[in-house]
């Protein structure tokens, strides 16, 4: 007869066994016991929210049906296909203790105390030192780039200080008395100013 499971509620007692084991029906039906099959092992039944708090009854059918259904480390699984155990790994997890062995330690190469500093490349078109090595002219070159860009700085200052700076009343009357030399100059060379239309658009009285 296949393996029934009652469950009334979770409680802290599952018991594994086989089809048809007299343990698996005496504690079917006895509320807060959970009854399960060892070719159906349930996780969630094993170890609830992932705590080992529940105590388990193995019964020896169950127990000795392990070995077919998972395997061991040496055969597969004969009910499962393909199924073999994990096997860890390593054995020893202790770095420690397996790096600073006889054996590991007779086979790496020794502690070099001895230090050498390789030199340092240096960008020369940031480095002007470097640059000094490779064209004993760069110093030279950049003193005078930097003389003519303060030369140009300079003189474009001084030029914007003469146009905000006022100028006299002379200076000014001379150029006002300029234009309107040019002015009259225009009207006269004008082809157009014989005419009335553009003598009125100009502003000139014939």
């Amino acid at each position: 007869m296949r393996n029934r499971r009652y469950i009334s509620r979770k409680g802290p007692l599952i018991v594994y066994g086989t089809e048809g084991s007299k343990i698996v029906k005496a504690f079917r039906n006895i509320p807060g016991v959970d009854v399960a099959n060892v070719e159906r092992l349930n996780l969630l039944k094993l170890a609830p929210g992932g705590h080992l708090g529940r105590f388990i009854i193995w019964t020896k059918s169950a127990f000795e049906k392990l070995d077919s259904v998972f395997g061991t480390f040496e055969k597969s699984s004969e009910k499962k296909n393909g199924y073999v155990l994990p096997r860890a790994k390593m054995t020893n997890a202790d770095l420690g203790r397996i790096i600073n062995s006889d054996e590991v330690q007779s086979v790496v190469r020794p502690i070099t105390k001895e230090v050498k500093r390789r030199t340092l490349k240096k960008n020369p078109l940031k480095n002007l030192n470097a640059m000094l090595r490779l064209n004993p002219y760069a110093k030279t070159a950049r003193r005078m780039s930097l003389l003519a860009e303060e030369q140009r700085v300079k003189a474009k200052e001084e030029k914007l200080d003469r146009k905000r700076s006022k100028l006299p009343k002379e200076e000014a009357a001379k150029i006002k008395a300029a234009g309107k030399a040019w002015y009259k100059t225009m009207i006269t060379d004008s082809d157009y100013a014989e005419f009335e239309n553009f003598s009125k658009w100009l502003g000139v009285s014939q």
